[in-house]
């Protein structure tokens, strides 16, 4: 994500949704050999749009998994009040699963 403040190009640039990338042909003089020049055109969407909703969503899902991630410690961390179904030799893995089911 670069938001127009370096001088590299975002990579939503050039491969967003419907967008056709046609070289230019010949680039201009004083550009340096390693630099690609191209015209982009028909994209659905602007990149800059593209890159805050791919943004959002990684946000997004980041917080979910920090929320769920709670609840599991949460979970671990709880003494057990029954051994009806569970005990203490018993894996912690099946004694989550069997707190997820209650």
């Amino acid at each position: 994500m670069t938001f127009n403040i370096s001088m590299h190009r975002s990579w939503w640039m050039e491969n967003g949704p419907g967008c056709r990338v046609t070289p230019v042909t010949p680039p201009p003089s004083w550009a340096p050999e390693d630099h690609r020049y191209i015209s982009i055109a028909g994209c659905l969407l602007e990149y800059q749009y593209v890159e805050v909703a791919h943004s959002s969503l990684q946000i997004l899902l980041a917080l979910v998994g920090f929320i769920y991630a709670c609840y599991v410690v949460k979970l671990i961390s709880e003494e057990e009040d029954s051994y009806y179904e569970c005990n203490a030799t018993t894996p912690i893995v099946t004694r989550i699963l069997y707190k997820l089911t209650l």
